[in-house]
């Protein structure tokens, strides 16, 4: 079974770069618009990696991130975000965060997040 990665972000033109990006990695990766479609999901323990981007409208990345954490402590949380240093330093403690990564992100950059938090 591969490994699942979800995505959600509100620009379905950024969830088209990464599924761009990630078609050849061999990580089964799914991608949602719509943040309040997967704080309402009822089982997410097969995604191994959420990337989640911190400005939506109606709920933020770190809002979702921080409801989630509770159903799903195992799963890797990624924040991306336009401004990686104020992310980092306000929200990382609060939200249990894996990392952080700046938005747009390169192809590299992304892969190298995946494989580090896989330990791959």
């Amino acid at each position: 079974m591969s490994t699942k990665l979800l995505f959600v972000d509100d620009d379905l033109a950024v969830l088209s770069a990464y599924q761009r990006m990630l078609r050849q990695s061999g990580y089964q990766c799914l991608f949602e618009a719509d943040p309040d479609a997967v704080l309402s999901t009822t089982d997410l323990s097969d995604i191994s990696v959420m990337f989640v981007d911190q400005r939506m409208p109606g709920l933020s990345g770190a809002q979702l991130l921080a409801a989630l954490h509770g159903r799903f402590p195992t799963m890797k949380r990624v924040l991306l975000s336009g401004d990686v240093v104020t992310a980092k330093s306000e929200l990382a403690d609060v939200i249990n965060l894996s990392a952080v990564l700046a938005k747009p992100c390169s192809k590299m950059a992304l892969l190298s997040c995946i494989k580090q938090l896989l330990n791959e």
